[in-house]
């Protein structure tokens, strides 16, 4: 059997995180599916309490395991990126409507 090229070993590693969360995607459910009404609805419509500010921290610490580019965040070089094409008017409107700019502006500091 032939050993994969690196190529081939970056495209199937790169997958690994949703092949776990595929994995555990039945118990995941299971366990969504037990919150019941009263769990939805609380999910979906918040008390009028404000947000905890380290629930989402905490989610994308939970599932690092699963290495979901979702829940990795904004890295500094591309919030620093994303800052100055920003300054410069580079950045189309319907990207920002995208953007976490709160998380952009902390990892991508005061530009001079």
């Amino acid at each position: 059997m032939a050993l994969l090229t690196p190529t081939q070993l970056e495209a199937l590693t790169s997958q690994m995180g949703f092949v776990r969360y595929q994995r555990d995607l039945p118990q995941m459910n299971y366990h969504f599916g037990k919150l019941g009404a009263a769990g939805w609805k609380s999910l979906v419509e918040p008390d009028g309490e404000a947000p905890d500010p380290y629930q989402e921290r905490a989610r994308a610490v939970w599932f690092a395991g699963y290495d979901l580019p979702e829940l990795k965040g904004v890295s500094k070089r591309t919030a620093r990126d994303f800052k100055r094409a920003l300054k410069k008017k580079r950045v189309p409107s319907w990207v920002l409507n995208l953007a976490p700019l709160q998380e952009i502006n902390q990892m991508g500091g005061d530009e001079k």
